[in-house]
């Protein structure tokens, strides 16, 4: 089991690494990737900045990673499906796709930190992302303070509903899932 989660963990960096080598001029891995366009029936959207699209899919795969890291032990708790020895590593590619994804986002403006430091004046969802991760890096190494993942996941969500003028229906549900898992680990049974 341990291994089929490594191996789905890492599907998204597969898919942001062709992204990103995609159009860069080497001509058999472009060949290579038209080839599995056709083999798969799926295309490359086509984007104004590809680290900035990097970085909202590296976002997105440490928020699904981070809700079935802390649905473990709900599960666990209400149907008896223990997931619990699995739990640190699906935590850890959450953090590490997290942290991919604050890299990103600073490559894409530039590293710039200037323009950064202003970006995280103006927008509120960007620093309370940040502090997101800064909870959630820190809480698994520190076990007195094990509670405070949860302040982590509210940020999340905060940072989730903040960051978008208009919500989409998988924010909707992560939201909800990322609620749904807060209140079921906090209810005692």
């Amino acid at each position: 089991m341990k291994y089929i989660i490594v191996l789905l963990s890492l599907i998204p960096l597969a898919y942001m690494s062709l992204f990103f080598l995609y159009g860069t001029g080497i001509e058999w891995f472009d060949a290579l990737v038209v080839w599995l366009e056709k083999l798969f029936s799926f295309h490359f959207p086509i984007v104004n900045s590809k680290l900035y699209y990097l970085s909202k899919i590296s976002g997105l795969s440490a928020l699904w990673l981070l809700i079935f890291a802390f649905w473990v032990q709900p599960l666990r708790t209400y149907i008896r499906f223990d997931l619990v020895e699995f739990k640190k590593l699906l935590g850890g590619f959450a953090i590490g796709y997290g942290v991919l994804h604050l890299v990103l986002f600073i490559a894409a403006h530039n590293y710039s930190l200037a323009h950064i430091g202003e970006l995280f004046l103006n927008h509120l969802f960007l620093a309370v992302g940040f502090g997101a991760l800064v909870v959630l890096i820190i809480t698994p190494n520190v076990k007195a303070w094990n509670k405070i993942i949860y302040i982590g996941v509210v940020l999340v969500i905060i940072h989730l509903l903040l960051g978008y003028r208009t919500l989409e229906m998988n924010h909707i549900i992560a939201i909800s899932l990322l609620s749904l898992g807060l209140a079921l680990r906090l209810i005692k049974r």
